[in-house]
């Protein structure tokens, strides 16, 4: 998922001097101004690595094709250029939710315009690009997400601390929810075995939550560990590489992903595998408030939108329906005995000549 909407930057209704006038040349002035930006975000308002790097790239796409429409200036009708630029990123084959994505992070950037500059935001004319509901990532079956882990072990990997190594990650995705970056900046001292907690200290929007360690997860996470001595491989991070101490980073566990795709046949990334943790611990019950904290969400609502309803789910929740009352306990015993005759109906008894 991209970073949450509280580091979009909330439009400010008395920003300073609106000047309509107010321009900035391309690239040189709007360059430095995304910098001034880049520094308020990460020293003020304190973002984490993730959300700077996507605010970063949102706009280095951006001024690509800036520079590609032959676009010297931006000012207060740069709103045209924000829609060709979107349009582009659709004709390119980028996906609605990543084009959405770009909208947001440069509209946090234009904010700070407004806010620093008293630039007339192009943004408040603008409405975002429509995602469609089916573009957020599905949850997997249970069925699927078992095949995952069996191919994750089945793979060739070249070592068996790759193979352990594999495992773990995938098993961590699957049995707590973390996100991508949250499993690779997990530091060997947040993982707890013996209170079978994992402190993750670098969560979406900084924020700091528990993880818990059930006993399935707790045997990949040892296996790993193990795999891991037997190398004498030592570092901060609690997945490093084969053949260093550093974290493993965003390019081998995209390959290790793959890997496990092509064994297992089925489709998915990191996020899926969120998805899918939570929408099985509503499938289970679990209460909802519960589920939010362990999915690291600041509202509910935003919970809901990753839970998937099988179609088992619909199947069983039907059955469960009455609209009969309750039976005396006393009528379903007598239910229970074989039908009387007419003649032990009216007084006669069975055995009666």
């Amino acid at each position: 998922m991209f970073p949450s909407s509280r580091h979009l930057v909330p439009y400010v209704a008395d920003a300073p001097l609106i000047d309509p006038e107010r321009r900035y040349t391309f690239p040189a002035e709007l360059d430095l101004r995304f910098e001034a930006f880049m520094r308020d975000a990460v020293r003020h308002r304190q973002v984490s690595p993730f959300t700077a790097q996507w605010y970063r790239q949102s706009y280095r796409t951006f001024s690509k094709y800036l520079a590609r429409a032959g676009i010297s200036c931006v000012d207060a009708q740069a709103g045209e250029h924000i829609k060709e630029w979107l349009a582009s990123a659709r004709e390119r084959g980028i996906s609605a939710f990543t084009t959405r994505s770009y909208w947001q992070a440069v509209r946090a950037f234009f904010v700070f315009l407004e806010r620093e500059d008293g630039l007339l935001n192009p943004y408040r004319r603008l409405v975002p690009p429509r995602t469609p509901r089916d573009v957020l990532p599905k949850a997997l079956s249970l069925d699927e997400c078992i095949r995952i882990m069996e191919g994750a072990r089945n793979t060739r990997w070249a070592t068996a601390f790759e193979r352990a190594r594999a495992v773990a990650m995938l098993g961590t995705a699957l049995y707590t929810g973390m996100r991508r970056t949250e499993i690779l900046t997990l530091r060997f001292e947040d993982v707890q075995f013996a209170d079978r907690t994992i402190r993750i200290l670098h969560g979406k929007g900084n924020k700091q939550r528990m993880a818990y360690i059930n006993e399935h997860l707790d045997v990949l996470l040892r296996e790993y560990v193990h795999a891991r001595d037997a190398r004498r491989i030592e570092g901060v991070e609690f997945f490093v590489g084969a053949n260093h101490g550093h974290g493993v980073g965003t390019r081998t566990f995209r390959r290790i992903v793959d890997r496990v795709q092509q064994t297992s046949g089925i489709r998915f990334g990191l996020h899926r595998l969120r998805h899918s943790f939570i929408t099985q611990l509503v499938r289970q019950g679990t209460y909802p408030q519960h589920i939010r904290e362990l999915a690291g969400h600041r509202d509910l609502s935003t919970t809901q939108r990753y839970t998937r309803l099988f179609e088992e789910d619909k199947v069983n929740a039907v059955a469960a329906l009455s609209f009969e009352r309750p039976t005396d306990p006393r009528r379903d015993e007598a239910s229970a005995l074989p039908p009387r005759t007419p003649l032990e109906r009216h007084g006669y008894s069975a055995g009666a000549s």
